[in-house]
């Protein structure tokens, strides 16, 4: 059913002043009419996400999904996350086919104005590309533009221009005819009328609805990426606008013009290290493994090699235009040369002041000058160089304290980057298809060797023990917690998941805290999660303030061993946070897994002063850096289940309820 037409024609009507001119907020064009129709129609419609950590980020993505799904309640959206952080469109482009086109998308949403930084022509080059090599795979692909803001970005929308990059972006969208959405006049809009503020650090309180005490909307903690109020403002004037894009409706095909741009990417690509011509000292990093499985999204990182001796070196030869390569940032990353034909030699490194242990994301490098469109020979080899990582860390702020993750000089490359086609090259080897989940891992002893059982409750009584569990209780998202929702019998605790009136909430859950506190060990548990959406299930330790009176106080790390948010079953996530003097991410990493409901699994984790080290049925899934979190203090073990918009859950799922959250032991080891 569409929605009515008032508020939307108000919005067509209304431009803000911004500056000398008028901007308008979105264009229509041709709209989105293949999707339009297959959505009326009741059919799946295949939504693609193409971008950086802004559209990565639980925000305005899942929120339009879910829009679109409440638009149309009798057809299917799937979502095709193919969201890399940190990354532009000089790489969407080459990995556009791989994360996206091959999934076969009935909509292509396109985000990079904040990551590609400055139009330029070679940006409209990049985005062509993606435009071609959608509709050469599918003309019936819909595509629409978003372009995002950061502080960098403001100053021109602020005067009455677009921003660089969409002004480039436009360009595009304009000659193939793509619906297009600025996000950035509305962000103007309001911080010129006074009732938003562009950033504001993480000291600044905000109220419920992300406003300060002055009552303005904060959009980010950082100058980029949205919080969560700020990604509800950009999928709220989506939604004002998708109504418009959907008013054309057919089978519309759409057909490849004359380019814009002669030196558009329709041709790029990525060549993968298995079809180079590469020496034994690079080694396939195997599937599973944590340098692969940082990077957020299913099989978004392509097939990588590693290499890590001097002298290590690749060859291959291509017929085209522009050479990058694609691989891992990390902290174990040296310098390499890369030549190409009898051209002076470039060097190049992927570290950085983000390269920090456990933390490897994509990154890709460029070689700066322009070839012709003619064959090259590229070589790509290690150095000895020795960079200097510690000054590096050091000027952002972030001195190393533990050298030994730093050691290491090589490379975890994931590809090489082209604008052209392979020549004699090896035929790469199929991807795998299927989802990889933690069992894929190479089990691991658990507990570790040199620990001993210390404390544990196997739940094995007709009541919880009250004398060494305190109830979680209160109000947390879409829940209040009740003692009366926590049992023990059949050897299990049960936490209830219910529909009941409480407080302001209109569902109720539990959970519970342990009296004794605990540190360094190895902490372990066996349970089930609900089966139905809505419900977000934890094991986690932190400290509490009615545990233990004699614990060490002023804990600032929280350790989650499993966050599982039932909207989807087959994935939690393991986190590090430190909670004081204010709120910084340590470690984070989403799990694929088999069904967390069908039966029971055991997540473990290892707490030293130097690591943090998480299991998942006896797999290595995370390794973080305990000593990103100084002082370490006591906390208690938290067995909790919660009703949460956490996982973008649109609503609880409230048919089979009530649904319980079910531990079988809690565990606690320790050093002998």
């Amino acid at each position: 059913m569409r929605p009515p037409l008032f508020p939307i024609l108000l919005a067509l009507l209304f431009s803000p002043v911004l500056g000398a001119r008028e901007l308008t907020e979105y264009f229509v064009r041709g709209g989105l009419p293949n999707v339009a129709a297959k959505a009326a129609a009741g059919e799946e419609v295949r939504v693609a996400f193409l971008g950086g950590s802004i559209t990565a980020a639980a925000g305005w993505r899942p929120l339009t999904l879910a829009r679109l799904q409440r638009e149309f309640p009798k057809a299917k959206f799937t979502e095709i996350f193919a969201a890399v952080p940190g990354t532009g469109s000089d790489y969407g482009a080459p990995r556009v086919q791989r994360d996206a086109l091959r999934h076969r998308p009935d909509l292509l949403f396109v985000e990079f104005a904040v990551n590609d930084g400055t139009g330029s022509p070679r940006v409209e080059a990049q985005m062509e590309g993606i435009v071609r090599q959608t509709w050469a795979a599918n003309p019936r692909t819909d595509i629409c533009f978003v372009y995002t803001v950061s502080e960098g970005l403001l100053k021109d929308l602020l005067a009455g221009e677009y921003q660089s990059t969409a002004r480039s972006m436009e360009k595009v969208a304009v000659h193939y005819g793509i619906p297009s959405f600025n996000f950035g006049v509305e962000i103007a809009r309001r911080i010129a009328a006074g009732t938003l503020v562009m950033s504001a650090p993480a000291s600044v309180p905000a109220d419920a609805q992300g406003n300060d005490a002055q009552g303005r909307l904060i959009f980010t903690r950082d100058k980029t990426h949205p919080t969560e109020a700020g990604h509800r403002v950009y999928a709220e004037r989506l939604a004002l606008a998708l109504p418009e894009f959907f008013r054309a409706r057919g089978a519309v095909v759409h057909a490849l013009s004359a380019p814009l741009s002669p030196n558009h990417w329709q041709r790029a690509r990525i060549v993968s290290v298995a079809e180079t011509d590469h020496d034994g000292q690079w080694s396939a990093v195997p599937a599973g493994d944590v340098h692969l499985t940082t990077q957020g999204g299913e099989n978004l990182v392509p097939p990588t090699w590693v290499a890590m001796e001097p002298g290590a070196k690749i060859e291959f030869r291509f017929k085209g235009t522009v050479l990058g390569l694609v691989g891992l940032k990390g902290p174990e990353n040296g310098q390499f040369r890369v030549t190409v034909d009898d051209l002076p030699p470039e060097t190049g490194t992927l570290f950085d002041s983000f390269s920090t242990p456990g933390r490897f994301f994509l990154a890709r490098w460029f070689y700066s000058r322009p070839l012709a469109e003619a064959e090259h020979r590229v070589r790509l080899e290690l150095l000895p160089t020795k960079i200097d990582k510690a000054a590096i860390m050091a000027k952002a702020g972030k001195p190393i304290t533990d050298p030994k993750p730093y050691a290491a000089h090589g490379l975890y490359l994931s590809g090489f980057l082209i604008v052209g086609d392979p020549v004699g090259t090896k035929p790469p080897p199929p991807e795998r298809t299927t989802p990889f989940t933690a069992l894929d891992l190479p089990v691991s002893p658990t507990p570790p060797p040199g620990y001993v059982l210390a404390w544990a409750d196997e739940f094995d009584g007709a009541a919880l023990d009250t004398t060494r569990w305190l109830y979680r209780t209160g109000e947390r998202y879409w829940s209040t917690q009740l003692p009366a929702n926590v049992s023990v019998h059949d050897g299990l605790l049960w936490l209830a998941c219910k529909k009941e009136k409480a407080g302001k909430s209109d569902y109720t859950a539990g959970g519970v805290i342990s009296k004794k506190v605990f540190r360094y060990g190895y902490y372990e548990a066996r349970f089930k999660v609900p089966p139905t959406k809505g419900w977000h299930t934890s094991f986690w330790m932190m400290h509490h303030e009615q545990a233990d009176p004699t614990a060490k106080v002023g804990s600032r790390q929280e350790i989650d061993v499993c966050e599982n948010d039932s909207v989807r079953l087959t994935r939690f996530g393991a986190n590090l946070h430190e909670w004081s003097p204010s709120h910084f991410g340590r470690g984070h990493r989403n799990v694929t897994t088999p069904d967390e409901s069908a039966d029971f699994h055991v997540w473990g984790c290892e707490f030293t002063p130097e690591k943090i080290t998480y299991y998942f049925d006896g797999r290595i899934v995370l390794v973080n850096d305990a000593k990103l979190i100084p002082d370490h203090g006591d906390m208690s073990i938290w067995l909790t289940v919660i009703a949460s918009p956490l996982g973008a859950t649109d609503a609880v799922e409230e048919s089979r309820l009530p649904v319980y959250a079910v531990f079988d032991y809690v565990r606690f080891y320790a050093k002998k």
